[in-house]
């Protein structure tokens, strides 16, 4: 029997003291066009692909919901196969939330964001506008602009004049850039979230240069008329000499007392394995050491892990272990920042090549069927069979097989006739497609679904099979993120309603959902 549950008795569940994974099933489009603060976005499109990632423990408790269309029912039993034990489905969907007068939140990362600007508002952080900005280097004054995203969204646009240090690298990499304390630092992300936690973070680390964040980041630049550099390459890769990383251990060693715990390769062993807690390990340098490859721990650099914690981190209140190559800066400055979001966090003083033989428990019971992959050129020959195209719809729109239909598992499950018993799918992600085999075989066992595996380089040979006329956006594309998305096209329309978004995220939180951050 399946276990429903009430919108109340889940707003309640957030704010207790034991674990949670409250799951949304529906599509990209469907969760960032409003969904609880809280929950995160697996969709049935790729569910069991994704959740043993995000879920490693079987015990922990999970709450699903859907659009009050049946996906939970189905994915109760799916993840019942998986070997989860403690499961609950949202009672009437998405509408249950709503009708029980919560609030939903459009957008991705809501935690994240919601949790940045809360930051600026309790600590007050300071910052700068464009304009300001625009005059202080008018006017040469000493400033040094770090850009605190990842490197590929910098060298993508970035504001003249400003070198790549993604945000967890700044404490620890800042002294080899400034020399004066005279120096204004001004630290700038695309809208504001990284601009702030990068900032706030310097000045909680102690540093005695004034700190700013740049108001709005790059899409407050854009919407001054002011020039975006493209295609920059400057990055801040010096690394301090050993008696600094000894300063700068001691620093942070004294601002985790208290507040993290500082643990060593036993101990983190001992959370692990842990069967009644959910534990994640990640390694938050921006660049890992090629030499101390970690394949088994994940990398997720701290600014990342911060900004977008939903995405890495499944499991509310779950236990986050988090190190670097043992000066303990960039990890703990995360986790310091992962506690206010209500994470039990721990930094490995340890290094890196005795922390890669941690033993990851790994309960991975995800398996498809058997995939039947043809050539193109059998493709070519296949006459009256539908061709289902499941790659993401933002490739599908530039460029696709003559005659083929966008689909994905939930279109397939929800629309596909029932004379259909012979399908061609083409893919470039296999376990998605083998998903997709799997549900219409265990239907019917002689359903016959062929894959065509995408190959670009194939399809050069067989142009005239290929159709790039480019296909309109809507909203039958319900993997896309609608949510102001023309920003990144320039549409300055869609950049300011993004950082009112921004701004308006903490009006719409309730007093639960505030002092669910600590």
């Amino acid at each position: 029997m399946k276990n429903f549950v009430e919108a109340k008795t889940v707003k309640n569940w957030i704010s207790d003291a034991q674990e949670l994974a409250f799951i949304d099933l529906r599509e990209l489009a469907q969760h960032t066009s409003g969904h609880p603060l809280f929950s995160i976005s697996i969709p049935f499109s790729e569910f069991e692909i994704n959740v043993e990632k995000l879920l490693p423990n079987k015990i922990v408790r999970i709450v699903l919901f859907d659009n009050n269309d049946g996906i939970s029912e189905i994915i109760y039993k799916l993840a019942k196969n998986l070997k989860y034990t403690n499961i609950f489905i949202l009672k009437n969907g998405i509408d249950g939330w709503v009708k029980s007068k919560f609030h939903l939140f459009d957008g991705i990362n809501v935690p994240s964001k919601s949790f940045g600007e809360l930051v600026e508002k309790k600590f007050k952080t300071p910052s700068i506008t464009a304009l300001q900005l625009s005059k202080k280097q008018k006017e040469r004054k000493d400033i040094i602009i770090l850009d605190g995203r990842p490197f590929d969204e910098y060298n993508k646009m970035s504001i003249p004049g400003s070198v790549c240090c993604p945000n967890a690298e700044i404490p620890y990499k800042i002294s080899e850039l400034i020399k004066s304390s005279e120096t204004e630092i001004i630290i700038n992300c695309a809208g504001r979230t990284r601009s702030i936690i990068g900032a706030q973070t310097l000045i909680n680390f102690g540093i005695k240069n004034k700190v700013y964040a740049l108001e709005n980041g790059t899409l407050g630049w854009f919407l001054n008329n002011f020039r975006l550099d493209h295609g920059k390459t400057k990055f801040l890769d010096k690394t301090p000499n050993s008696q600094k990383i000894k300063e700068l251990r001691h620093k942070i060693i004294d601002l985790l007392k208290n507040k993290v715990k500082i643990i060593d390769f036993n101990q983190a062993q001992k959370l692990i394995n842990d069967k009644n807690i959910t534990t994640y390990v990640f390694d938050v340098r921006t660049n890992s050491n090629q030499k101390n490859k970690l394949s088994k721990l994940r990398n997720v650099p701290g600014g990342q892990l911060v900004q977008a914690t939903d995405k890495y981190i499944g499991v509310l209140k779950s236990h986050v272990i988090l190190f670097d190559d043992g000066d303990l800066v960039r990890a703990g400055m995360t986790a310091l920042w992962l506690k206010k979001m209500n994470y039990h966090c721990y930094v490995i003083n340890d290094s890196p090549k005795r922390i890669k033989h941690l033993n990851l428990i790994h309960n991975i019971n995800f398996k498809t069927n058997p995939i039947n992959l043809i050539k193109l050129e059998n493709l070519k020959n296949s006459k009256n069979i539908p061709i289902f195209d499941i790659r993401k719809s933002v490739d599908y729109r530039k460029k696709r097989i003559k005659k083929s239909v966008w689909t994905n598992r939930l279109l397939i499950t929800n629309e596909m006739p029932h004379n259909v018993k012979s399908i061609i799918l083409v893919s470039n992600d296999l376990p998605k497609a083998g998903l997709i085999v799997s549900d219409l075989q265990e239907k019917d066992p002689k359903y016959m679904v062929q894959v065509y595996h995408w190959n670009e380089t194939e399809i050069e040979h067989f142009f005239d099979f290929i159709d790039t006329t480019e296909v309109e956006l809507d909203e039958k594309f319900v993997d896309f993120n609608f949510h102001t998305y023309l920003r990144h096209q320039g549409n300055k329309e869609h950049a300011k309603n993004y950082l009112k978004w921004e701004m308006d995220l903490i009006k719409n939180m309730d007093e639960e959902e505030r002092v669910f951050f600590r």
